[in-house]
């Protein structure tokens, strides 16, 4: 039967090392490794691990990464993927949430630098419990002509125009480690449709607003011209708020600082701050 929720153990074999990266939520990773998007990450190997056990890795450019996906909380037998108009089988998806939380993504290595593993393309939280490492091989490995069930195939990205205030905002937040700019990329012109768990709610003036933790943006999902266009950026945590947050990429003197600096990032009735900052 299915666990409604609870904390996840911890992995019942030994833990050979750690994930180190800026991701701290799901919403900053990737749906899927292997994709050429999301920070970069570093594995440090456990204190008691041999540094012998590395030796010869760093030949093969991508390897696979086994690990106990501890933030990952019950599981149901039928799960909506991302994807998914409807509700598949959880062994027919790579849902986190399983009976078993194993993590299993193909990475690229970058650097190994005594016990630390430089890694790009992965879907690793920061903290992440690694159980084991394996080298890709590609003619073992890859079998690109399997069939793939459910799934129609990779994902098509549409085109993404972002205004020119936008990009400024973006830009501003980017430079204090805000990567919003990343996560539009990677997410909204993959996935722009309203759709249950996508956190996207339709908004004023034909908007659609799409919510990425604190941050909130305005955009257009242009079906003629097959296109998705940012027209905003703005705050989303309420301004009379005085609780600590976690996550400096959320807090409120940051958002205060964002306000001081874009004056009419909150617009009434929805108006694109394109239009109302010309």
């Amino acid at each position: 039967m299915s666990d409604g929720g609870g904390a996840t153990p911890p992995p019942p074999w030994r833990v050979i090392g750690r994930v180190r990266a800026p991701a701290l939520g799901k919403g900053d990773l990737p749906r899927q490794p292997g994709l050429g998007r999301g920070p970069a990450g570093v594995i440090e190997l456990a204190a008691e691990i041999p540094l012998e056990a590395l030796d010869d890795l760093s030949g093969f450019e991508r390897i696979w990464v086994i690990t106990w996906l501890d933030r990952a909380t019950g599981w149901r037998p039928r799960v909506l993927p991302p994807r998914g108009e409807r509700k598949r089988g959880v062994f027919a998806t790579r849902s986190p949430h399983r009976p078993n939380p194993v993590g299993l993504s193909c990475v690229r290595v970058t650097g190994i630098e005594g016990r630390c593993i430089t890694i790009e393309d992965h879907d690793l939280l920061d903290g992440t419990p690694v159980l084991d490492l394996k080298p890709y091989l590609p003619w073992v490995d890859a079998h690109p002509d399997s069939t793939t069930g459910w799934v129609e195939g990779p994902p098509s990205a549409l085109p993404l125009e972002v205004g020119a205030e936008a990009a400024r905002r973006l830009d501003w937040l980017g430079a204090r480690g805000v990567p919003l700019g990343e996560r539009i990329r990677s997410t909204l012109a993959e996935q722009p449709e309203p759709r249950r768990g996508r956190r996207i709610a339709a908004g004023d003036a034909g908007l659609l607003v799409w919510s990425w933790r604190t941050w909130r943006v305005e955009y257009r999902l242009e079906a003629e011209d097959a296109l998705v266009r940012v027209v905003g950026v703005r705050s989303g945590l309420d301004p009379d708020r005085d609780d600590a947050v976690d996550d400096p990429r959320d807090s409120l003197a940051l958002h205060r600082a964002f306000r001081a600096a874009f004056p009419r990032s909150g617009l009434p009735g929805g108006r694109p701050q394109e239009d109302a900052e010309a």
